[in-house]
């Protein structure tokens, strides 16, 4: 679902997304050198011993090289869905949550390697996608997010294979270069477990029923609907004047193709990405019959002096059956400002609006319109908005983070009943992550 920061080739770079440079911290960093121990008979003994010590975990065998690499994150939520409230600890959700990366590179020849990646998901209780009323955190156990390998030459690009993320993962999400992306994004990680308080007696209704994906059903909540690591062989080009593509083939014949760009215009710094999927009718699981094509492009404009930048995405989903709701549209818009007020690091202020519309594909009428509240469902707009702040430590390669999230729904139905209304869903987050 989130599973885009995750290039070990090609990708807009997650220094990009994530406001950081996370090689700085763990995959660049330079072998220590050991000490100088003199010239007595002991000395070229120790020292190797020195060396070995501080290059076990990087180094590997003399051929192969291993990183390893990751983040931790915790929050801390206060919830409130118009009728009861709760507080509760926990870690991210998904491919946000606590994970350790182990990646390595070996080179073939002059302009060819080969490597591997193999990230595992690593929370405890997470506050997130299945949270609601009932049980607010989750045991998030742990999970292979990738295991894939690949062969790269500096002039053709970079060939993958196994199970990894394809090329249109958080293809528009990444496009995000406010350094907020693990904090908030157009997803819904947080609040689409909650059952909807409502004014006519439905019990079996969540926010996420009216969040839903045609695309590889489930992966995606709300947007990044093609937001799953799966088998695939994924090809990722070099970069040319700011531009690199990708397209990967995964099982059951599910394809998709994206292009990047990354570059700065005198003092504007531009990001932007366009990814196009297309689903073939046994991965769409409420539709058996039906093709589903996935359009998400994202972009920010940023005045580098002044920190003051914009991002945006858009989503649009068809599928090729007719009905009363087979299109989707998402909007997401991020304004922010990037200081540098203390000398801790960044600090990043920003807001945000979602608009989520006409996405409840395998609802129907089953669970909204029944024998007492007789209706037919026509459409539905979920409207999210939020603001938050971001404090970066540099010394720490550490972020903390304060956030609120309010999203509210509007139905559109026909029949003799009376259109149902929903009360509001708010969160107050604050929390931290760090990366290692």
């Amino acid at each position: 679902m989130f599973g885009g920061l995750k290039r070990t080739s090609s990708r807009i770079t997650i220094a990009t997304a994530l406001g950081l440079t996370l090689g700085v911290y763990a995959m660049h960093a330079s072998p220590a050198k050991a000490a100088d121990f003199g010239g007595d008979c002991c000395a070229d003994l120790e020292e190797r011993v020195a060396e070995l010590e501080a290059t076990t975990v990087r180094k590997g065998n003399k051929k192969v090289s291993v990183t390893i690499s990751g983040w931790v994150v915790k929050t801390i939520n206060v919830w409130d869905d118009g009728d009861v409230s709760n507080f509760v600890v926990g870690d991210k959700d998904a491919d946000l949550a606590s994970r350790f990366a182990i990646t390595g590179e070996a080179q073939i020849s002059p302009g060819w390697s080969a490597g591997y990646n193999l990230t595992v998901t690593a929370p405890a209780d997470v506050f997130g996608i299945g949270s609601n009323q009932i049980v607010d955190d989750v045991n998030g156990g742990i999970n292979t997010l990738y295991s894939y390998m690949y062969i790269k030459s500096d002039k053709w690009g970079t060939l993958n294979w196994g199970t990894l993320s394809p090329a249109t993962d958080n293809v528009a999400v990444l496009a995000d270069a406010s350094g907020t992306v693990i904090e908030s994004n157009a997803v819904f990680f947080e609040g689409a477990g909650f059952f909807l308080r409502n004014n006519a007696g439905l019990s079996n209704l969540t926010w996420g029923s009216f969040l839903q994906c045609a695309t590889l059903s489930g992966a995606g909540i709300g947007a990044d609907c093609n937001g799953a690591p799966y088998d695939a062989v994924r090809y990722d080009s070099p970069t040319i004047a700011g531009f690199h593509l990708e397209a990967s083939f995964g099982e059951d014949d599910k394809g998709d193709i994206a292009v990047f760009y990354a570059g700065d215009w005198g003092n504007i710094q531009v990001n932007a990405a366009y990814g196009y999927t297309h689903t073939t009718p046994s991965q769409v699981g409420f539709a058996p019959n039906a093709d589903a094509n996935l359009h998400q492009a994202g972009a920010t404009i940023m005045h580098v002096p002044s920190g003051i930048g914009l991002y945006g995405l858009y989503q649009y989903e068809e599928m090729s059956i007719s009905g009363p709701i087979t299109d989707s549209n998402v909007w997401y818009l991020k304004p922010f400002v990037k200081t540098d007020w203390t000398p801790l690091g960044a600090t990043t202020f920003y807001g945000e609006y979602g608009n989520y519309e006409d996405q409840a594909f395998s609802l129907g009428n089953a669970n909204l319109c029944t024998a007492a509240n007789p209706c037919n469902l026509t459409g539905s707009e979920v409207d999210r908005w939020g603001a938050g702040v971001v404090q970066e430590i540099d010394a720490a390669a550490m972020h903390v983070f304060a956030r609120w999230q309010h999203q509210s729904i509007d139905l559109d139905t026909t029949g003799p009943a009376a259109t149902p209304s929903f009360d509001d869903w708010d969160l107050y987050q604050v929390g931290g992550v760090i990366f290692f």
